[in-house]
């Protein structure tokens, strides 16, 4: 039984709630009100390098935790270990540079709001200051 909870806790506490989902958050130069899945999975594995205006796609990420998981499980198809191994290939054959990863969410917004085409990713309680928050379709 008390093994029953201990898992039962794990399952509870390692996902956020609906709250704490990933919103997306670009630079005011991106035209984009809106996103579908594949187009921010495309962006995320390197395989969309520019916006609809023709300027550069700069995607940027979390080093680690809740809503990185999250991010990339829903939006890119894949676990952070996934992700890892996918860009590290790509790395180690020249064939792309991963996105720039930070630590803090507040870094990431500060990063996106001050770097055109830039693209991100925070918890939804997150202040994103100047950054344009889109939707994901």
């Amino acid at each position: 039984m008390k093994g029953l909870i201990v898992l039962a806790s794990i399952v509870l506490f390692s996902f956020p709630s609906r709250g704490e989902q990933p919103v997306v958050v670009v630079n005011s130069s991106v035209s984009e009100a809106y996103l579908d899945k594949a187009t921010i999975e495309k962006i995320y594995l390197g395989k969309k390098t520019s916006w609809e205006n023709g300027s550069t796609v700069v995607p940027v990420s979390l080093k680690e935790g809740t809503t990185h998981e999250l991010f990339l499980k829903e939006h890119v198809g894949k676990s952070s270990a996934q992700f890892t191994a996918y860009w590290n290939q790509l790395v180690f054959t020249g064939k792309g540079t991963p996105p720039r990863a930070f630590s803090s969410e507040a870094d990431l917004v500060n990063y996106v709001v001050e770097t055109p085409g830039a693209i991100g990713y925070v918890s939804s309680g997150t202040q994103t200051g100047k950054a344009k928050v889109v939707s994901v379709k």
